[in-house]
């Protein structure tokens, strides 16, 4: 009779003796099993790896918002994660570790340690600039439920893209002809401005502690499509005598500041975080 010990250790028997073997903590995920995510009892605390993958996102200009197309991008680092909590491993460059952080992790803690929590997330987030200068760019973060940085990403909108339009005037002009004057209405082309601000959010994995250990629940595996964060909604009449609510300030312009800022207890680094390629 052969009892086996658990998941991850092994018997085997060979030549009348018998071994003890142990699957490696890190597994190799394969090819389809982008952002599958890992954590393991170390130290210092449950340590938190995930896997590189690809996010196709729109890629659009400021000042052409209806002219959009299609981007990849490879995910290669945590973007957002606890003060103190990444480390970097020791992988010469991305392309030389299936994990993103050249192969470290993330330490977190349960609720019963200061600062933990039992629940956590793993996510791709992403969020225009405060002055709409640029693409884009989907990121990696780690955050507690309930934290400010959960709080602060959540879709001010849900389902809702960012909404550009074209505005323009009307006014009366006279115009003299050979039969006399004739008042024309004239169309004004003034610029462009934003309706409202968005931002996405998707979760990856769970993260819950059942008392002894951090479940995973791998909510997503593979590549992901976010293709419309911006839309152009055509043209948009204005009064100068009366402009709407959302001109010159669009709306949920307090929330992007706030997604754009700090997040108590939370570092954010972008440098490296996500690449297009």
């Amino acid at each position: 009779m052969s009892i086996q010990p658990g998941a991850g250790y092994n018997f085997v028997t060979s030549g009348g003796a018998t071994a003890l073997t142990i699957d490696p903590v890190w597994q190799y995920w394969g090819e389809d099993d982008q952002f599958q995510v890992t954590v393991a009892n170390g130290a210092s605390g449950w340590q938190v790896q995930c896997r590189k993958g690809f996010v196709r996102s729109s890629v659009y200009g400021k000042f052409a918002p209806w002219a959009k197309a299609l981007g990849q991008f490879e995910v290669q680092k945590f973007f957002a994660f606890p003060d103190g909590s990444k480390t970097t491993g020791d992988a010469a460059t991305a392309a030389d570790s299936p994990m993103v952080d050249l192969g470290g992790y993330i330490t977190i803690q349960p609720a019963s340690v200061e600062g933990g929590s039992d629940n956590w997330g793993v996510y791709i987030i992403g969020c225009p600039p405060d002055d709409d200068s640029g693409t884009f760019i989907p990121l990696l973060a780690i955050m507690a439920e309930g934290s400010d940085a959960d709080a602060k990403t959540e879709p001010f909108m849900a389902g809702q893209t960012i909404k550009h339009y074209l505005l323009y005037y009307t006014n009366l002009q006279d115009v003299d002809t050979p039969t006399g004057t004739v008042t024309l209405t004239m169309f004004n082309l003034t610029g462009q401005a934003i309706y409202n601000y968005n931002c996405q959010k998707w979760k990856m994995a769970d993260l819950t502690w059942d008392g002894s250990t951090f479940v995973v629940n791998q909510t997503h595996l593979g590549p992901l499509a976010l293709q419309h964060p911006v839309s152009f909604e055509g043209w948009q009449y204005v009064d100068p005598a009366a402009p709407p609510a959302w001109f010159p300030d669009p709306y949920y312009l307090t929330e992007l500041q706030n997604w754009n800022g700090a997040w108590t207890g939370y570092t954010k680094d972008s440098t490296g975080a996500t690449v297009e390629v």
